[in-house]
């Protein structure tokens, strides 16, 4: 299974994705936590997913979408409206 379909398949994975989207920046770890509303264990072990399939990084602190995030944060959006 590639990333894509990892985020695709998994309601918590989309959820970041969508997030990081919508929010159009970087996201610290509280700020992801707050607006999706997982436990810091679920959450820490589904951002580590998304960093080791290239779909989210880590900079300073705070979460962003790569590209490969935006292209799936695209097909979510279409999916979802």
């Amino acid at each position: 299974m590639d990333a894509k379909d990892k985020v695709m398949s998994s309601e918590i994975k989309s959820k970041i994705v969508l997030t990081l989207k919508k929010e159009r920046g970087k996201l610290s770890f509280k700020d992801i936590k707050d607006l999706i509303g997982e436990s810091t264990d679920t959450l820490k072990l589904q951002l580590a997913d998304l960093v080791a399939d290239g779909v989210i990084k880590k900079c300073k602190g705070k979460y962003a979408l790569t590209e490969l995030g935006e292209e799936i944060g695209e097909l979510l959006l279409k999916r979802n409206y």
